[in-house]
């Protein structure tokens, strides 16, 4: 495979049944090319270690791991319960960010129940990688890509109700575009205004108001400078709900207004 070429493909796609603590890994130590990993529980519970410590994985999650890192997992010692798995083993190419950025918001072990999306998506790329089922490469970047894609969402979702804060600042982060406002968030948050923009700011140092203007502006800026859209599409799409506002946020950022810019 050449090195230029921009498409992931699944290195190993099974389930597997362990019953012995003989079963670990040192990611650090794997030979052959580098790979990430998703590997679920599907029932029993296998143990994962990083530098945060180690801790179980039970049914209904999935590890996230690469072959190039200081992490380990394997069957624990105390169990008496077979530990059965399903996993896949995909290239990096073009989908190293996603899974990095996943990770970094959510942790190496994600929560993926039976009934949920990402669940299925899984399910399937190993029954196609088994039967050879891939209707070409691309139809298997496109699995590959969806699957970290809905895995994420699917742990954005779940914040909504164990922390309504980070799931308002994901809220703020993938929302900034459309004409939402604190008010707004915060109901979806399932929290009053007030306490939202209090536990936000102290959180992440910076107000949900001045993150989504933040992020409005940037998005705004690219744009100015990438297209030949109109002042008052560019404020639009940047989630602005007219020019006259855009503008007068623009100059207060960066000194100058957008046609200026432009």
């Amino acid at each position: 495979m050449p090195a230029s070429d921009p498409f992931p493909v699944v290195n190993v796609a099974a389930e597997e049944i362990q019953l012995s603590a003989a079963y670990q890994f040192e990611n650090a130590s794997r030979e052959g090319r580098t790979a990430l990993v998703i590997q679920r529980t599907q029932s029993g519970a296998a143990w994962f270690r990083d530098p945060a410590g180690r801790r179980l994985v039970p049914p209904g999650h999935a590890m996230l791991f690469t072959h190039d890192e200081p992490t380990a997992y394997g069957y624990p010692p105390e169990s008496a319960e077979p530990y059965r798995l399903r996993f896949v083993s995909f290239s990096p190419t073009g989908t190293r960010p996603l899974f990095d950025r996943l990770r970094a918001d959510f942790g190496p072990i994600v929560r993926m129940p039976d009934a949920a999306e990402a669940t299925a998506l899984l399910d399937e790329i190993i029954q196609r990688y088994r039967q050879r089922q891939f209707r070409d490469r691309l139809h298997e970047a496109e699995l590959l890509y969806r699957l970290l894609i809905t895995l994420y969402r699917e742990q954005v979702q779940g914040t909504r109700t164990s922390d309504p804060i980070e799931f308002g600042h994901h809220y703020v982060r993938n929302h900034f575009r459309s004409p939402v406002n604190l008010k707004g968030i915060a109901q979806k948050c399932g929290i009053s205004r007030e306490h939202f923009i209090r536990e936000f700011s102290a959180r992440y140092a910076e107000p949900p108001g001045a993150m989504l203007r933040r992020l409005r502006l940037e998005h705004a800026r690219a744009m100015l400078a990438g297209t030949n859209l109109s002042i008052g599409d560019v404020a639009l799409a940047s989630g602005f709900t007219s020019s006259n506002t855009f503008c007068r946020a623009y100059r207060g950022k960066f000194g100058r207004s957008p046609g200026t810019s432009r």
